[in-house]
């Protein structure tokens, strides 16, 4: 309620401007006393303009609820000389009309240049900072020298930009590891007292051990204290194994607060992470499951397909050559990235057992890359090829294809599918469910509290799952799936 009576004086000041009427005065001074100054967010990704995960979905819709509240935000991140597309000069093209403003410079490596471009989006500042040597692209593979090198390039291009339009925020939200260096650049003196009221929290996305941005160092490299000029126990932990770079690790000690996407993922790194120990140093940390904007989400399904029968017809005949609508048959479909995470060898394993024991009454629609330098996608990407040309009429992989249908599946799948490994919150079934479709995953992290097995007796529940990682397991959620698909 609080939300939207800011909101609403916010909305009234903006409509009353120039007018010093009662009314006016007093949502003057009940948004003044209660706004809490600038909310600015650093992230390596955002929206259409640089997201690979969810952290840019997130970020991008967080962003703009917040601002629709009443609060004044800004969101700062990379322009990167290639996005995920390999499109560069992608701002340029963007109708949202970011503009190059001028320069700012930090004392990295000598001294290092950031072209500053800014615009308004949905009421957020939007800020991208460009240099082509240092953000090539997002998280390229790199040597530790250079990875640490644009860790403190971005923290440092952040706090300056601050700095030079004199916006010092009240909170500063840094998410995920690449972001892992700016609360401490700002609490280690390299800005005086500009900081001092700025409470920084800094929102985990994923601290699997291969999330968290460790950066292994050889012998020769030593701890790069010249490069980033952060003290050495704020990055590395002395009691671990070999000389490892964690900027996780420096994020959460030096931030005031940390969060995370989910209450079961929150549950589950305060006692299975290897950073429980400093995550257990802040009390209360704060939780809540990702959400999405639902009415805009629904515009968007409603542009591809009026409903779930019509665009069900539209998957099979442009994915599997059928002339008109077959619903008998059962439609799974997974979008997202092909990795370890997603767990897109379990699809494949149990592709075929499904579609042979169904009598090839079942079809499956795997969207998403797959990099093939990466030795687990271009494997699942080679099965996937297989699978097609085995069975056409039940199986449809690009892995070669960035996959463009993702509204078009949330809305005429009869099941999506997440079988990952772990998924701190995951917004997929989200979108799933906004398009009325039920989801098959694995009961782990933010998919245990929203993914909820159907239940015949009270008619509740929004999918199914399975608790043992195991192939067989996966069948049995699938068939439970199956015999409630046919049961019209």
């Amino acid at each position: 309620m609080s939300a939207r009576l800011m909101s609403m004086t916010g909305y009234l000041l903006k409509q009353a401007e120039g007018q010093t009427c009662a009314p006016v005065r007093a949502a003057q001074a009940l948004h003044e006393s209660n706004a809490l100054g600038p909310i600015v967010f650093f992230t390596p990704e955002l929206g259409r303009w640089s997201t690979v995960g969810g952290l840019g979905v997130m970020v991008d819709e967080l962003s703009i609820g917040v601002a629709a509240l009443g609060q004044e935000v800004i969101v700062i991140s990379p322009y990167y000389e290639r996005n995920r597309k390999g499109q560069s000069g992608y701002l340029a093209k963007d109708p949202a009309g970011i503009h190059y403003k001028d320069n700012i410079t930090v004392d990295i490596n000598g001294g290092t240049t950031l072209g500053v471009h800014e615009g308004v989006v949905d009421g957020v500042r939007v800020v991208f900072l460009h240099n082509g040597d240092i953000f090539p692209s997002p998280y390229p593979d790199a040597q530790p020298a250079f990875t640490v090198q644009q860790l403190a390039v971005f923290g440092k291009g952040c706090l300056e930009y601050c700095c030079q339009r004199q916006c010092i925020p009240s909170i500063a939200v840094t998410n995920d590891w690449f972001t892992g260096f700016t609360a401490a650049y700002a609490k280690v003196g390299h800005y005086g007292d500009t900081f001092k009221g700025t409470s920084f929290i800094h929102i985990c996305h994923n601290l699997n051990e291969a999330y968290e941005g460790r950066i292994h160092l050889s012998h020769g490299d030593g701890d790069l204290g010249a490069l980033h000029k952060l003290p050495r126990d704020w990055l590395i932990d002395p009691k671990w194994r070999g000389n490892v770079i964690n900027p996780s690790r420096c994020a959460i000690m030096l931030s005031d607060q940390w969060s995370t996407v989910s209450r079961s993922y929150r549950d589950e790194i305060l006692h299975g992470s290897p950073l429980a120990d400093i995550l257990r140093q802040k009390p209360q940390p704060f939780a809540h499951p990702n959400g999405i904007p639902i009415a805009e989400r629904v515009r968007k399904l409603d542009a591809v397909a009026p409903d779930h029968l019509t665009a069900k017809a539209q998957l099979q005949k442009k994915y599997f050559n059928l002339p008109a609508l077959d619903d008998s048959v059962a439609l799974f479909a997974f979008v997202g990235r092909v990795t370890t995470q997603k767990g897109v060898h379990l699809i494949l394993e149990i592709a075929e057992r499904i579609i042979m024991k169904s009598n090839y009454k079942v079809q499956f629609l795997v969207g998403g890359p797959a990099n093939m330098r990466e030795p687990y996608a271009a494997d699942c990407a080679h099965k996937m090829w297989h699978l097609k040309a085995k069975y056409p009429a039940c199986f449809w992989a690009a892995p070669e294809e960035f996959f463009t249908d993702g509204a078009l599946v949330n809305r005429g799948a009869d099941f999506g599918l997440m079988p990952s490994a772990f998924e701190p919150g995951g917004i997929v079934q989200h979108e799933f469910f906004v398009g009325c479709t039920p989801v098959v995953a694995f009961k782990t992290g933010g998919l245990k509290d929203s993914v909820l097995e159907f239940m015949w007796a009270t008619e509740e529940g929004t999918g199914y799952t399975f608790e043992s990682y195991t192939s067989d397991d996966f069948v049995f959620a699938m068939e439970r799936a199956l015999g409630t698909f046919r049961n019209k």
